[in-house]
């Protein structure tokens, strides 16, 4: 099995043996070991310069990652390999490339051209400033996610703090009407979440059908659903939360829009029956994973509650 994932840290850490001055010049040298690499980062970000940069900062970086690879070395392409099929790894066009450019970038990865293949760049260095280091198996996942979207480079983003800043938000939402909170929790899912292009909530009718109440994101013609019928149907059936990481390989799916490659569906409950769900679509592949369903899980006990609140009330 090819290495999906290259770490070149050591090899760049050699700077650290040369006096600063003599830093550019080992930067040469690196891009001659390297070629044609770091020459096509160059062209993408311009020059790599020195200045701003202190050893002893340097020195900490490769100091913490060095620590950090003794344990996590074998986990970094864990989750890549897990969705091979849905990420056509078979294709082989593509690696991943762990280095570092000690300068500020608008960027974590970048993809430049390599000898054979496209190359997804990590700037190590910029992930570890921002104290992301420990994610690094979620960095090099998300790459990969937004590169088979054909995006360029990308900065990445901390799910986790991204679903606390959200669930803070809804805590100030007004619970008071069913519908309007489910649109008010639509359209910040919509805004906030990078990877969620669709929100949606359906509701189980009195035809037992499930029927969409609110949504955020392009018109569908699927606003009745029947139970057992695609993904949200399916999931209503399971009573169980539906990841599907790539939906051109589902055999029951509705389709929507062509733009659509995964779903996540995850059921209300209201005790121990079904009342309706909660659906994401996503334009990218394989982006779900537990904490999406965690998240969402959450976000479905608040609307449980508004809704059993309302029945109480009528």
């Amino acid at each position: 099995m090819r290495n999906l994932i290259e770490n070149h840290i050591e090899e760049f850490a050699e700077i650290l043996r040369y006096d600063k001055l003599l830093w550019p010049k080992v930067w040469k040298q690196l891009k001659k070991r390297f070629s044609p690499i770091l020459d096509e980062l160059e062209k993408s970000i311009g020059e790599v310069k020195f200045s701003d940069i202190e050893r002893r900062e340097l020195d900490r970086f490769i100091q913490n990652f060095n620590e950090f690879i003794k344990v996590r070395k074998e986990k970094l392409a864990e989750r890549i390999r897990k969705n091979s099929r849905e990420f056509e790894l078979y294709k082989e066009d593509f690696i991943i490339f762990l280095g570092f450019a000690p300068t500020e970038f608008d960027f974590d990865w970048i993809v430049v051209k390599g000898k054979k293949e496209n190359v997804i760049f990590l700037n190590v260095f910029s992930i570890w400033k921002r104290g992301e280091l420990d994610n690094l198996e979620d960095v090099i996942y998300q790459s990969v996610v937004h590169y088979r979207h054909s995006e360029k480079k990308g900065i990445y983003y901390n799910k986790e703090k991204i679903f606390e800043a959200v669930l803070v938000k809804l805590k100030s939402i007004s619970k008071n009407e069913p519908k309007v909170f489910m649109k008010n929790v639509c359209d910040l899912l919509y805004n906030k979440i990078p990877y969620y292009d669709w929100v949606g909530f359906y509701m189980l009718n009195d035809e037992n059908l499930l029927e969409l109440e609110e949504f955020t994101g392009e018109p569908t013609e699927h606003v009745k659903i029947p139970v057992g019928k695609g993904i949200c149907g399916q999931a209503v059936e399971k009573m169980a939360t539906f990841i599907v990481q790539d939906v051109s390989k589902e055999t029951n799916y509705l389709a929507c829009s062509p733009k659509v490659k995964s779903e996540i569906v995850v059921p209300i409950f209201l005790g121990k029956e079904i009342i309706g769900e909660i659906d994401i679509d996503s334009h990218y592949i394989a982006p779900f994973d537990e904490r999406d369903e965690k998240f969402l899980k959450k976000i479905c006990e608040e609307v449980s509650k508004i809704w059993k609140m309302n029945l109480n009330e009528e």
